[in-house]
């Protein structure tokens, strides 16, 4: 939902949408139509006051029929589009010629003498106005109350999200942790017991060790490689529900009720209901005189400071009482504002005569306290002039922030643990056995040697330390800062030994770029890793040529990666957990065979800003 820039509506949507010649419109025109029918009226000998106000009644019901006539002939589908301007005029110049003339028809039946028709013609266009109006004011609160509806909604359920991912990676978190204490160190600690039992033999024999390096496999195949596929696999499942959870339709029935707006209730809009003030002065000035006008002005300035005192005293407490307290406290106020009123304008303005005067004093702060209290809920369910949309938008906002990190930390410990258990632990497993099995098989003799024996169980407590090391940053949850390339290739050396000989062809503009780019030089660190593990794991091999290029013209790091194991066969291999990751974040692979060498291409593209920085894309 675009939050800042909100379509334009036009004044066609305005005037033509599903507020065009509503009943509502029409509800809200009534006491227009009564004080405009009885003052204009109100001057002609009428036998009675109730002729006069039938008349009004009539008047106004020839006007809801023409609006009935219009829904039926014109404007049938204005639910499903929005009329044309010219559709519009012309169902309001209806409206208003039938209000004319009815006034005029019964206006001369009741009175008993014809009055010319055409002096009421002024009438239409200020009749138009008023309805254009009504129908633009209407038009703004429901856009405004649905977009508020809308906003809520989304609050909710961005609420929902937000929850549902904290609380998927405070799972997530404490699953990948119970693995390791669980699984991957009782693994670790179970092979070395084994090793060590075995090797308290003085007589080991090289089948028996041979034994052990299938174990040794075994267990790193449905341990450690099966762990991290299937808690890769997690992550993912998460990652890809609370993106489902992010486009989720906002569509749900929304929770704004009119009961809500009693917690905070805004007595600000009565306290600048302006009509109510210009309709007194003006009334008052045409039939009392200036001074009785003003002093009716004054009386109506001074009834508002009851609204004023509601506004900074009652408002602030209004969330502490229960429901039907809370309605009793709002609904004084404008009680005491009417009271106030009509005894104030008994004592100071006339009630005998036939003009709208009376109409007023006795029925119009009826109308005001409705207006007031109208204009309460109005502002409150269309956002207090845009304040609580703003609240929603940065609550919305914040809960979008919050919900981005959960999924953003999610990534992190899945790389994390990815990194440390599918790229480290697996890796020094591989070696292991790589490392046992060469020794079993480079024995001539019946037994090993203790010499190669204790040069063996050296190497392997060294792995063994550096896994714990590395399970122990996992579990702290600490990210390995990328090293430079130099140090990056004598990590690997030093993880597989002597067992595999690896040869690095490094371009020099290339490991520029490398050192100056953390997550590019960490990619590198990924592909490395992973594919020498799958090169000894799956092909057998013993050596390793690494080649890295910079490609200016094409703005590609290229990587070539070959080895002497089995070649690969045509549509055979599927892409492990670290070759997946690079490929979702546009790294092409391509594998291949030439002359007994399984070759791996890595292609990265790059950007070059305008200051000669080199990034991925």
């Amino acid at each position: 939902m675009d939050y800042v820039n909100k379509s334009r509506i036009s004044i066609k949507q305005r005037l033509g949408g599903k507020w065009l010649a509503s009943w509502t419109s029409w509800f809200l025109f009534i006491p227009i139509s009564f004080i405009t029918t009885l003052n204009y009226d109100g001057s002609r000998d009428f036998a009675n006051s109730n002729e006069l106000y039938s008349l009004a009644v009539i008047v106004h019901l020839c006007t809801g029929l023409s609006f009935y006539l219009a829904h039926k002939t014109l404007i049938r589908k204005r639910k499903i589009e929005t009329q044309s301007i010219w559709k519009v005029l012309l169902v309001f110049t209806f409206a208003g010629f039938i209000r004319i003339f009815s006034a005029d028809f019964f206006s001369d039946y009741f009175v008993g003498q014809n009055e010319p028709l055409y002096l009421r013609w002024v009438s239409i266009p200020a009749f138009i106005i008023t309805f254009a109006t009504i129908t633009t004011i209407l038009d703004f609160m429901d856009r405004e109350f649905e977009d508020l509806k809308k906003l809520n909604t989304e609050l909710r359920m961005m609420s929902h999200v937000r929850t549902e991912s904290l609380k998927n990676l405070s799972n997530y978190q404490n699953e990948l942790l119970k693995c390791v204490a669980s699984q991957i160190v009782p693994a670790i600690n179970q092979l070395e017991k084994m090793y060590l039992n075995l090797t308290k033999s003085n007589n080991l024999t090289p089948k028996e060790l041979l034994i052990f390096t299938e174990t040794v496999k075994e267990w790193n195949q449905i341990v450690i490689r099966a762990v991290s596929h299937l808690k890769y696999d997690e992550g993912n499942t998460l990652l890809k529900s609370n993106i489902e959870k992010e486009d989720f339709s906002i569509s749900l029935t929304s929770s704004i009720k009119i009961i809500n707006l009693t917690n905070t209730w805004n007595f600000f809009p009565s306290v600048v209901w302006l009509p109510y003030f210009v309709i007194s002065f003006i009334l008052s000035y045409i039939y009392e005189g200036l001074v009785s006008s003003l002093e009716v002005t004054a009386i109506v300035a001074l009834a508002n400071l009851i609204f004023i005192f509601s506004q900074r005293w009652l408002r602030p407490k209004l969330s502490k009482y229960t429901f039907r307290k809370r309605l009793i406290y709002i609904t004084w106020p404008y009680t005491l504002y009417g009271l106030l009123l009509e005894i104030s304008f008994l004592f100071l303005l006339p009630v005998s005569s036939y003009t709208a005067i009376s109409i007023w004093v006795y029925f119009l702060p009826l109308w005001a306290l409705l207006g007031m209290f109208v204009s309460g809920v109005i502002y409150g369910v269309t956002g207090e002039g845009g304040r609580i949309q703003a609240l929603t938008i940065s609550e919305i906002i914040e809960c979008r922030n919050a919900a981005g990190t959960a999924l953003e930390s999610i990534r992190r410990i899945q790389k994390i643990f990815t990194d440390t258990v599918h790229g480290r632990i697996q890796s020094k497993f591989t070696a292991a056995a790589l490392l046992l099995e060469n020794s079993s098989q480079q024995t001539q003799s019946q037994f090993i040697s203790k010499e190669s024996l204790a040069k063996v169980t050296d190497q392997l407590e060294q792995m063994v330390d550096e896994a714990r090391e590395d399970l122990n940053k996992l579990t702290q949850w600490t990210e390995t800062k990328p090293k430079t390339v130099d140090k990056i290739y004598s990590e690997i050396r030093n993880n597989w030994l002597d067992i595999v000989k690896i040869e690095v062809n490094t371009d020099p503009s290339a490991e520029d770029i490398l050192n100056s780019n953390d997550w590019l030089r960490s990619a590198f660190e990924d592909v490395l890793n992973e594919s020498i593990s799958n090169a000894v794991r799956h092909g057998n091999a013993d050596k390793i040529s690494i080649t890295v290029q910079l490609d200016q013209s094409l703005a590609e790091l290229k990587l070539l990666i070959s080895n002497n194991g089995k070649p690969v066969i045509e549509n055979s291999d599927k892409s492990g957990i670290g070759f997946s990751t690079l490929k979702s974040l546009g790294v092409k692979l391509e594998f291949s065979s030439k002359n007994d060498q399984t070759l791996l291409s890595v292609i990265v593209p790059l950007v070059f800003g305008e200051e000669k920085e080199k990034s991925l894309v």
